[in-house]
Order: C-alpha cells, then sequence, then structure tokens
C-alpha cells in the first residue's frame, strides 16, 4: 500500500505523488480519486489553505466565512453555499471528492462525519490543529497540512514555497524582537457571553510568542477561559488584541471597552493600545507567520 505522508522527500524535491492513502489525526484516510478534482472546504480558513497551494480551480464550494465583510455568495470566485455548516443535502449536492474542514466540528454525525462521508466516497481532511488531542506545535501543525494536501492535490512545489516562505517570516519577526520585558497582551475573543478569551494552549499564545509579545493568561493550561472584569483590571495588559469577526466584529468590542465604567480604566483603553485583527488571522493557518510578523511590527510602532 502506497502512503502519501510518509513521501516527504516528494515535498521536498518537488516530485509527483502517486500514493492513495494519507495520514490525517493520527489516522490512515483513503483518497477514492487522485487529484481531487470537486473540493468542498466548510471553513474560511480551510479555503484559504486550498486557494494557497494554488488549487482555487477545484473548489467547488466553500462554507462558514468568519471575517467581518467577507462576502457571503462568492469567496474569490467560489459559491458560498451556506453561512454556516452546508445540510448534508446541500453538501451530497456538489458531488464532492473531498471536503476539508478547519475545525472539528465541520464534520458532524451520520452521514456527514468523516467516516460517513468516506463509505459514500467522499475523502475528508481535517486540519491537524483541529485534530483531537493535537499536540501545541501549530506551526509544524501548518507545516504537515501543507505537506499532506500539496501531495493529495499535486502541489508539492508550491506547497515548499509557502513552508519557506513561512519559516522566513518566523526569523523575520524573531528579529523584531527587542531585548526588554514582552508587551503583555490580553485577547478578546467575544464579549457575546462575556469576555473570552484563549488560555495558554491556545494559538493566540503561539502567535503573540512568534511575534515577541505575551498573552496575558498564557500561565493558564486551557484553550478558552472566559476573565471577569475585576481580574482584567488587576492585570492591566500592554495592549488589548481584538478578534474581528461577523458574529462579535471588533467595532463592537471597542465600544464596550471604551463605555465600560471598569473596562474604560484600563491603560490599553485610555491610550487606545488596541489591534483589530481578522479572526482566521488569529487561527492557525498558511498565512499565520506573516500574521505573526505583521504583528510584531504593529506591536513594534506602538507608543
Amino acid at each position: 500500500m502506497r502512503r502519501l505522508l510518509f513521501l516527504a522527500g516528494a515535498l521536498l524535491c518537488g516530485s509527483p505523488a502517486l500514493a492513495d492513502d494519507y495520514r490525517n489525526c493520527g489516522e490512515i484516510w483513503h483518497l477514492p480519486a487522485s487529484p481531487p478534482s470537486r473540493i468542498v472546504a466548510l471553513n474560511q480558513h480551510a479555503a484559504d489553505l486550498v486557494l494557497a497551494l494554488g488549487a482555487g480551480s477545484t473548489l467547488a464550494g466553500v462554507a462558514y466565512l468568519d471575517d467581518t465583510g467577507a462576502p457571503q455568495t462568492e469567496y474569490f470566485g467560489v459559491p458560498v453555499i451556506s453561512h454556516r455548516y452546508p445540510s448534508s443535502e446541500v453538501l451530497y449536492a456538489l458531488k464532492p471528492d473531498l471536503v476539508v474542514g478547519g475545525f472539528a466540528t465541520a464534520f458532524g454525525n451520520g452521514v456527514t462525519s468523516r467516516s460517513g462521508l468516506g463509505r459514500n466516497g467522499v475523502a475528508t481532511y481535517l486540519l491537524e490543529s483541529a485534530c483531537n488531542g493535537h499536540s501545541l506545535d501549530y506551526f509544524e501543525h501548518i507545516r504537515r497540512d501543507l505537506l499532506t494536501l500539496g501531495g493529495l492535490l499535486h502541489k508539492q512545489q508550491r506547497a515548499k514555497e509557502l513552508r519557506d516562505a513561512m519559516d522566513a517570516d518566523l526569523n523575520k519577526a524573531k528579529a523584531l524582537t527587542g531585548s526588554g520585558k514582552p508587551l503583555s497582551v490580553f485577547y478578546l475573543d467575544s464579549e457575546v457571553k462575556g469576555l473570552d478569551s484563549e488560555g495558554g494552549r491556545g494559538f493566540v499564545t503561539t502567535l503573540l510568542t512568534a511575534a515577541g509579545a505575551r498573552n496575558l493568561f498564557a500561565g493558564i493550561n486551557q484553550y478558552r477561559l472566559t476573565v471577569s472584569r475585576e481580574t482584567l483590571l488587576a492585570s492591566d495588559p500592554d495592549v488589548i488584541l481584538l478578534a474581528d469577526a461577523q458574529w462579535s466584529p471588533a467595532s463592537r468590542k471597542r465600544q464596550l471597552l471604551m463605555q465600560d465604567p471598569v473596562l474604560s480604566t484600563l491603560r490599553a483603553v485610555r491610550e487606545d493600545r488596541m489591534i483589530d485583527i481578522p479572526f482566521t488571522h488569529l487561527l492557525p493557518t498558511v498565512g499565520s507567520a506573516r500574521v505573526a510578523l505583521e504583528l510584531a511590527e504593529r506591536l513594534r510602532a506602538l507608543p
């Protein structure tokens, strides 16, 4: 049996990948047809990876666009099939041969589960950072996504170029890091049900470290957490990072921070040391190193 993911040399030299099995989330999966010609991406950052690999012509549909201002009809010429996850009827009507998800929630139960799709002849791929029990080496997950999908889509050379560019951007961001104490950053993911943020296990901790800063709550061994106003006031972060998402726009977060009698006294709010960033830029994706570099530059430019 030929196993694609063990052919790392194919990525490095750009030779064709001819295997029909691949490893993803610690399991071996089967690709019925190679290369895929009708791909459905069930999250925006999953679609971004397929597009970055130069396989946009094979995208039959995308779903669940998160960023504020993201179109809801076509995404880089690809039909948006659902504002959230599509029904099984909508998904199967597209006759996909590969479905790519960015979050584990992209694959439901029954016929839309990974096993259900597989039984119906549809291959699946879940970004490694969303796999159950994944490590916290998020940039290595991105490299593995490039290796795997680059091989599946016969885009090995493009995958190598993206990997090299990622490593170069990480090195540039590191070069901008000063010798002083890193800025403390509070990440505000959502204000809908409280001040939702990420702890040390979330990708934001990795991203901020790459940008030369420190997640204010990196010491809490959790992916997600909700912070009280009093705790945030006592910590008084140097900078506040605001996710800009359709379901929780940065503008609404800013309004809350500036109008709340407690939060408005935070130094970062008083001095307008708040940075808006698209939600998908806060997920481990092919562009994360570039985001880290841009964030490092923005943090360095703060007064």
